[in-house]
């Protein structure tokens, strides 16, 4: 992109800030401030955006799939189909995140992905995919949600070293019941090696979670969904979750996995930096309702719920929605909403010097927003959608 001076009613960086510019070069934010505080080079394109907001690139550390593609099918086709309809909503970059499968398929998926996270470091029009998560197969069978039980496992140091082999180094997350007999050591060797560990699909006690997050754990997966309940008496994960300000919670902000009202407790407890904003987004995202495969199960979309055999299998909700829904379920102001959105979730995984925020020498990933935090247009690294 030749340079650009994008000027704005209200530019997110995520603080808002009210008559902002944001200048690009290239692929890269050259400026970004107050109107007033920033000189435009000379010969700089400006684009006036009256009654518009510019926000950094949404992050999505949890999707599945969209436009009727999984990534798991392992192939450029399904997984570019990905990466265009997320950037239709403002997600800027992701973690493509792979299912509980025979372990030669999870191989298949995983090498895929390592090598397309390789290969899009030019940068395109899609979204961007950054590392890999694996959610599965070492989950808690008895929270398992829709994972087929007969292809969970109990984890194992070398069946886990196996794996992460075959991502060749892109392994970034990986969703662990924390209570699983060898999952301490396992939790340990993620996190020597970079590896984010979250506790998801478990049946934690209060105890066995407390255990996790003083060996490294900083992130625990679409919180209350899959998750021993609360309980006065027995507290478990949830309170840990709730009461530790060093875990970050991603959530699924769509009100069908989550109450509005659980979420308002989410959001008193942990307040707008605790929050993740994540999709578990299915091939369904993007999509009409109907049956959709996930997985090898066929699981049913119908008024914004994604079922199979009657427990839920994913959503179809984006990050641009799920903002405007933490405005208004919990009153969370616009600035804190997309904080939830970008700036967590690339400090936890360790890119926020690039990603997730308005700033020089960030990747040029915006979000063109009107006044009602609608998706007007996106640029990926630069680069407008089509």
């Amino acid at each position: 992109m030749p340079t650009t001076a994008f000027i704005a009613d209200t530019i997110y960086t995520p603080d808002a800030i009210a008559n902002g510019v944001v200048v690009v070069e290239d692929d890269r934010i050259v400026k970004a401030g107050p109107r007033e505080a920033i000189e435009l080079p000379a010969g700089a394109r400006e684009v006036r955006l009256e009654g518009q907001s510019v926000a950094p690139g949404f992050i999505d550390i949890h999707n599945h799939g969209a436009g009727g593609a999984d990534v798991m099918e392992a192939t450029t086709e399904s997984l570019d189909t990905v990466r265009r309809v997320l950037a239709r909503f403002g997600t800027t970059s992701f973690y493509p995140t792979t299912g509980t499968a025979e372990t030669a398929d999870i191989r298949r998926a995983v090498e895929f992905l390592a090598d397309a996270i390789e290969q899009a470091s030019t940068p395109s029009a899609m979204a961007h995919p950054l590392g890999i998560h694996m959610e599965g197969p070492y989950l808690n069978p008895k929270r398992r949600g829709v994972h087929p039980i007969d292809l969970l496992v109990d984890p194992t140091l070398d069946a886990y070293r196996y794996f992460a082999e075959v991502a060749k180094g892109k392994l970034r997350i990986m969703t662990i019941a924390p209570e699983l007999t060898h999952a301490p050591e396992i939790i340990e060797e993620m996190i020597g090696s970079g590896v984010q560990p979250s506790m998801g699909h478990t049946d934690a006690t209060f105890d066995e979670a407390d255990r996790a997050v003083k060996l490294g754990v900083r992130q625990a997966t679409h919180m209350f969904n899959a998750m021993r309940p609360f309980g006065h008496r027995d507290p478990g994960v949830i309170a840990k979750v709730l009461t530790d300000p060093s875990v970050k919670a991603e959530l699924i902000a769509d009100g069908v996995h989550v109450d509005p009202k659980a979420i308002e407790l989410l959001y008193r407890s942990k307040g707008a930096e605790g929050i993740i904003l994540i999709s578990d987004g299915i091939s369904a995202v993007g999509m009409p309702d109907g049956e959709y495969e996930v997985v090898g199960l066929n699981v049913q979309v119908k008024d914004g719920a994604c079922t199979f055999d009657g427990h839920l299998a994913g959503s179809i909700v984006t990050l641009d929605r799920a903002v405007r829904n933490m405005i208004q379920f919990v009153g969370a102001s616009p600035a804190e909403a997309i904080r939830m959105a970008t700036l967590n979730t690339a400090e936890l995984m360790g890119v926020a010097d690039r990603k997730g925020q308005l700033k020089e020498g960030a990747d040029a990933d915006l979000v063109i927003l009107d006044a009602d935090l609608n998706v007007n247009q996106v640029y990926t690294r630069g680069l407008p959608l089509q």
